[in-house]
């Protein structure tokens, strides 16, 4: 019993340690700045402690202003990442797997992906205004490109073998897809996915900073216009928190989907 329980506090100090290694930096650097803060070593509108940050994302949580935009901008993410998901999926397997189809998305995909989606947002402006709509449609053709990209290449790379095997076994085309190229592909697909994440996020956000309409981009410009740093700042950490919970969502959804690797 003795040396059981002296094994669990082992264990239970290392992984202490370990998540200790993980993060020293990051504790480092918020005590840092909660320091220079309170000296007034920088000026509070470009700096404010971040004890006085907390506090205001709190108000703004309380209050539900936080939790409301949140909510519209996290809604125009997922909205538009789904759409190019499925969308990115189709044309990028399609291409891998049809030469015509690859003829004519192979330009297209050449072109569009390089070119930083934000500057086309005074574009997306004009043509659909600066509601939801918009916003979700940027979304879905900023998003496209990597999910579409990803999904192409990892169909190629699967291996010729598994293919001419199932095909040897009487697969039929249509199970061939199913049973033995989506499966192959799917860890390529799903590392599109989780590129397109963030991407999606970031071109909400932007757009919401730009043409306003609510969200977490409207809720940072509110704060510059008002001068209260502050909110500028809780804007900043609830994205960031946003962002953190769905990458973990997805790491975590790969893994089982991928316990076989």
């Amino acid at each position: 019993m003795d040396v059981t329980a002296d094994a669990n506090r082992g264990l239970d100090l290392s992984r202490f340690v370990e998540i200790g290694k993980s993060v020293y930096s990051l504790v480092i650097l918020l005590v840092l700045w909660e320091v220079v803060g309170q000296l007034g070593l920088i000026h509070y509108y470009f700096l404010p402690p971040l004890s006085d940050i907390l506090i205001r994302f709190a108000e703004l949580t309380l209050s539900g202003e936080m939790l409301f935009n949140a909510y519209l901008t996290l809604q125009r993410a997922l909205i538009g990442l789904a759409i190019a998901s499925v969308l990115g999926v189709i044309v990028g397997v399609l291409s891998a797997r049809n030469d015509i189809v690859d003829w004519f998305f192979d330009p297209i995909i050449k072109i569009g992906y390089p070119v930083p989606i934000i500057s086309l947002i005074p574009v997306f402006m004009l043509w659909f205004g600066i509601g939801d709509i918009s916003k979700i449609i940027m979304v879905a053709v900023g998003t496209f490109w990597p999910v579409a990209v990803n999904a192409r290449e990892s169909t190629r790379q699967v291996e010729t073998n598994l293919i001419w095997s199932a095909q040897m076994m009487g697969t039929s085309d249509r199970r061939l897809l199913w049973r033995v190229v989506m499966p192959a592909a799917l860890p390529g697909i799903l590392t599109g996915f989780q590129i397109a994440m963030p991407l999606s996020l970031i071109i909400t956000f932007v757009f919401e900073m730009v043409a306003g309409g609510g969200g977490l981009g409207a809720l940072e410009i509110q704060g510059v216009r008002s001068f209260e740093s502050a909110q500028v700042y809780a804007a900043i950490i609830a994205i960031m928190l946003i962002g953190i919970g769905l990458d973990r969502i997805l790491r975590f959804a790969r893994g089982r989907l991928l316990h076989w690797t």
